[in-house]
């Protein structure tokens, strides 16, 4: 026997298409607020990871430019995601002294150093990324700390007990700012200032003194270079203030590069 009191009410074409557009609504919701912003943030950090290699390029070819006597150099980049610029030395807030003796053992007038620099800033991100005194450094906006990304080249020679230190001057015209791709013009058309001291086997103390720009600290990325052993084994004693001290030099050489940036 058939049986036809089957009970239907439950079939509804209105319930099922509520359903439906719940289940789409919900996955609309999901990628929104979990997808979307996982996307934004690979590709924000992916921006930022091209940057970094392309501040590395441009500090290789300043190396080329101070090292190998290259009058003039060009770097192509593609700038990912925020701005390039640069910043005069002359307009530059961070500065390095150097504080050395002469050959007479006295103290000579100190060297007040102000790099300049070239700088990226993230559009959609925190990131900030400085080429300044040869060096390629990264911090955060809104956050302590700093981190060296590429070195410059400091170094100690300990059977010679020599040291060396290059200082880049980064000199331009004007501001420059590049959002795309753009192609940075530098050159170097003067010889680079040397001083060279020999204490004839005396051993004396060098100190380089960083004060940063209150808004563009680096202060950790050059404590963690100058402490550690990148310079000299034992890397230079830190006092107050960002002082840095190394004794036992018997010579010392320092070098001073002038680039000027032709065009960002």
């Amino acid at each position: 026997m058939i049986r036809k009191n089957r009970d239907e009410r439950g079939v509804s074409e209105a319930i099922g298409f509520l359903i439906m557009f719940t289940i789409v609504l919900t996955g609309i919701a999901m990628i929104s607020l979990v997808g979307y912003p996982m996307l934004l943030e690979t590709q924000i950090s992916s921006d930022e990871r091209s940057m970094e290699q392309a501040m590395i390029a441009i500090q290789n070819d300043m190396k080329i430019l101070t090292f190998s006597n290259v009058p003039y150099r060009d770097s192509t980049v593609k700038v990912s995601g925020g701005t390039l610029s640069t910043i005069d030395s002359a307009s530059s807030l961070q500065q390095f002294t150097i504080d050395y003796f002469d050959a007479a053992g006295l103290p000579a007038p100190p060297i007040n150093y102000l790099p300049g620099e070239i700088q990226y800033e993230s559009g959609e991100g925190n990131a900030v990324l400085t080429l300044m005194n040869g060096a390629v450094m990264r911090r955060e906006r809104f956050q302590g700390g700093s981190v060296m990304v590429a070195e410059p080249r400091w170094f100690y020679d300990s059977d010679e007990k020599t040291l060396v230190m290059n200082l880049i001057y980064l000199n331009a015209d004007r501001e420059y700012y590049e959002t795309g791709i753009g192609t940075v013009q530098m050159s170097m058309k003067t010889q680079p200032i040397t001083t060279d001291i020999d204490y004839g086997g005396v051993q004396r103390t060098v100190t380089v003194t960083y004060v940063p720009d209150p808004d563009d600290d680096y202060s950790v990325a050059w404590r963690n270079y100058l402490t550690g052993d990148s310079v000299v084994d034992s890397g230079f004693t830190e006092g107050p203030a960002g002082t840095y001290t190394l004794g036992g030099v018997e010579r010392l050489v320092i070098k001073e590069y002038a680039i000027k940036i032709e065009s960002l």
